[in-house]
């Protein structure tokens, strides 16, 4: 008889989870209260990839005459954006329930609850002998915030938005944050960001955190570090808020982009005897499964980095170890992409040199900007730079940060060098193809041997 496999969520980890199992012969359901793809696809990183290539296009037209043409009349028709966006998840998510139907799970688009050793989702009982919990997170708001007013806004808000917001306030400067004001910036908005932090993007190096943040500023948007906004008045066309130091803004509109909450609570898991921390994250071990041997987490709902592709990587791991019990590997994350979809990108994978060093690494860092790339410079994109991590010992390759043109491409050769073992010597022995952007990889690893030609 084929194990029955419930999975309770379906975005990019309830999805993997759902066809995984069912590769593998498990009889699946997968229960999803809204739309197949979850937050990824619906209301976070598929649409806003979406906007955001519009108005990098709608960037580098701004810049026209530094390529010899000249634009002009340059007008923005957001509902359009708004549409294409929709038009883009709307066909993701067609391959998504395309992939259920294809391998047979049965998809019940209703809210989920474990009762006993099953779950109950619009009047019916899906009794299970493995369920994985892949539940995700929400938009968080802040205390003394009215979020239910019009002008206050998360990250789901900005998908319904009728027009570009002229003045934009955003709360918060970590991923969520700079990308949408990297967003709206280019579309004419002026935006203003506030970091209670004293550097954004807290998971980079600080170095990369403020050389991005003096290429926002230089596209206009203002920063604000080490403030909270201490006060606040509503009014129907706009907001008003004071500062920590009594700086006073106004804004359009305000949005909260201070993290995610899992959506754990009042679905019966602590009844099941699922451990949930403080932050309402799923407890779970190496293996993915929690303090009841026949559940499962993966994703965002189990705390650590908040990544779509680790939450598949996840998901398909924890169906394998359920379903393959003699065979279970745990869940490796010491190489993990993480990219920022800024302008300009950023993406970081294993160790930055401030991390190795506090790891106990002495560290040998080989560097290169893009600058000095010419396929870089011919793209027009010439700000940012690679650096590579490397134990001075051993020369064996720890992590990478890019800040440049393809960043998010480019990280994952580093890796898979990564993964492979390679020194950073070994890196920078594998020719890379004249003129591209990704040579600035092989120019990075050869500096930090001394033996790049034009850099060392």
């Amino acid at each position: 008889m084929a194990a029955r496999v419930v999975v309770l969520g379906g975005g990019p980890a309830g999805d993997v989870a759902a066809l995984r199992a069912a590769q593998m012969g498990a009889e699946v359901v997968l229960v999803e209260r809204r739309d197949l793809g979850g937050t990824c696809l619906n209301r976070g990183c598929v649409p806003s990839k979406a906007l955001l290539a519009i108005s990098a296009l709608a960037a580098k037209i701004q810049r026209a005459d530094e390529f010899g043409l000249r634009v002009q009349g340059l007008s923005f028709d957001f509902p359009r954006m708004q549409a294409r966006k929709d038009e883009i998840v709307l066909k993701m998510r067609g391959g998504v329930e395309a992939a259920c139907k294809r391998h047979q799970v049965k998809v019940v688009r209703e809210p989920g609850r474990l009762e006993g050793a099953a779950v109950t989702a619009g009047g019916a009982v899906f009794p299970y002998d493995h369920l994985v919990v892949c539940v995700g997170t929400e938009p968080a708001g802040l205390p003394g915030i009215d979020m239910s007013h019009p002008r206050v806004i998360t990250s789901d808000g900005v998908w319904a938005l009728t027009e570009i917001p002229q003045r934009l306030l955003i709360i918060g400067g970590g991923v969520i944050g700079c990308e949408f004001a990297s967003l709206f910036a280019p579309l004419g908005a002026d935006v203003t960001v506030v970091e209670m932090l004293p550097q954004l993007l807290t998971g980079v190096d600080r170095r990369t955190a403020q050389q991005f943040q003096r290429l926002l500023e230089g596209h206009g948007v203002k920063v604000h570090l080490g403030s909270k906004v201490e006060e606040l008045s509503y009014r129907d066309q706009g907001i008003s808020a004071t500062l920590t130091g009594g700086t006073k803004l106004e804004a359009d509109t305000l949005l909260v982009a201070v993290g995610r909450s899992p959506q754990t609570s009042g679905i019966g898991l602590e009844e099941a005897g699922v451990a949930v921390n403080q932050r309402g994250h799923v407890e779970v071990d190496e293996y993915l499964r929690t303090a009841n041997q026949a559940i499962w987490g993966a994703g965002d709902c189990i705390g650590g980095l908040q990544l779509a592709h680790l939450a598949s990587a996840e998901a398909a791991r924890a169906v394998e170890n359920a379903l393959d019990p003699g065979r279970m590997r745990p869940m490796d994350r010491t190489v993990v992409p993480n990219c920022i979809f800024t302008n300009p990108e950023i993406a970081t994978v294993g160790l930055h040199a401030d991390l190795a060093r506090e790891a106990g690494h002495e560290v040998r860092i080989g560097q290169a900007r893009f600058v000095g790339e010419a396929k870089a410079l011919a793209e027009g994109e010439p700000e940012g730079y690679v650096q590579l991590v490397a134990d001075a010992q051993d020369d064996r390759l720890l992590g990478a940060t890019i800040m440049g043109p393809h960043a998010v491409e480019l990280i994952h050769e580093v890796g898979v060098a990564i993964s492979d073992g390679f020194t950073m010597a070994e890196l920078g022995d594998v020719i890379h193809a004249h003129p591209t952007v990704s040579e600035v990889v092989m120019d990075a690893a050869q500096q930090g041997h001394g033996v790049a030609p034009y850099l060392s």
